[in-house]
């Protein structure tokens, strides 16, 4: 089996295992959640904890503040558990001895069902790569040099000698060739490849998770990408490429504000962009900032400034103001950023 847990990281890897494994085996249901508009990352790991976890004998639901999108149902089969054991939505949670979370770094992530997981007495396990806040209160696994929340459970599965069937290889595969951008992105290093080559080993299909992934749009997130294309306004030399999609976009698209998330590759893709930012308008619940680097900028740092957070080159905040108060609050920032300077 390659990838060990690298010597600098073995004790704490090891110590959290054996913690995590005490606490997931005193527990009979267990609840998975992540964060607002999951995707192939946070589907894909909840797909492989969730397998894992029934083969170990125990309850589990799964329960996310946003409908899991048709793009990344697939992922969701991969689980094993009947449709209905998926849920979403801010509601009361169902009955649990144990939550893990993964792929959020904040509770605020999570939108309105943040404060009910927060409030949640069962234990709680966190699974992440981002540079975060930790949830208070929870055994946490991060590591920030991962690609991909995929990539963390891969090592946690490594180092408990749990064993990786074909669905689980598929579901982490899919959380690391999209958090890598098909490996194109700078938070793929050589050992995020070793890995994606023994989860392909053992039973990870690349062509047909690249089908389902990147070759899968409907005609409406078509529509929705032209039109937040079309308002992309380029700023600092070229260094600094924006855009934004107001809510009626959504509603004349028949989309929701998930489906915007390739947005933002398509500007990366433009030749001398170091930084890039999609404002997305939410019903009733603010605007939602994302952004991306290629490494010259630490946008992590950016949105940590705004309230938010995330990792150097992918990073995120929601701003409970109009559309036009965020656009006006977080440029200065960015123009900043992609000069070379610290945040304004």
């Amino acid at each position: 089996m390659i990838i060990p847990p690298p010597p600098r990281e073995a004790r704490g890897l090891l110590g959290f295992c054996e913690q995590a494994c005490a606490v997931v085996a005193a527990a009979e249901r267990v609840l998975l959640a992540s964060h607002v508009f999951p995707e192939a990352d946070s589907v894909g790991s909840e797909a492989a904890l969730a397998r894992h976890l029934t083969r170990l004998g125990k309850q589990v639901r799964v329960r996310n503040p946003s409908p899991v999108q048709e793009i990344y149902r697939f992922l969701a089969e991969l689980s094993g558990l009947p449709g209905a054991a998926w849920d979403d939505g801010p509601g009361e949670l169902p009955a649990h001895d144990l939550v893990i979370v993964v792929d959020v770094s904040d509770w605020d992530y999570m939108g309105p069902l943040g404060p009910r997981v927060r409030a949640s007495s069962a234990p709680k396990i966190l699974f992440d790569h981002h540079q975060s806040r930790a949830p208070e209160g929870a055994l946490a696994l991060i590591d920030t040099e991962a690609s991909s929340t995929g990539e963390v459970l891969y090592r946690y599965f490594l180092a408990t000698g749990a064993p990786i069937d074909p669905p689980m290889a598929g579901a982490l595969y899919a959380s690391l060739l999209f958090d890598t951008g098909s490996f194109r992105l700078r938070n793929t290093r050589d050992e995020t490849l070793l890995i994606a080559a023994e989860l392909i080993r053992l039973g990870a299909s690349h062509t047909e998770t690249v089908a389902r992934l990147f070759e899968n749009e409907s005609f409406s997130r078509v529509e929705l990408l032209t039109a937040a294309l079309t308002r992309v306004v380029s700023e600092v030399e070229g260094r600094l490429a924006w855009t934004f999609l107001p809510g009626d976009m959504f509603r004349r698209t028949g989309t929701t504000a998930a489906d915007a998330d390739g947005v933002i590759d398509h500007m990366m893709s433009i030749r001398g962009v170091e930084l890039a930012v999609l404002f997305r308008e939410l019903p009733g619940c603010g605007v939602k900032v994302t952004f991306r680097s290629k490494g010259g900028c630490d946008v992590g740092r950016l949105a940590r400034r705004l309230g938010g957070g995330g990792r150097p080159t992918a990073a995120g905040v929601t701003l409970e103001k109009p559309l036009e108060a965020s656009i006006g609050e977080v440029l200065p920032h960015a123009r900043e950023q992609a000069r070379g300077g610290a945040p304004a």
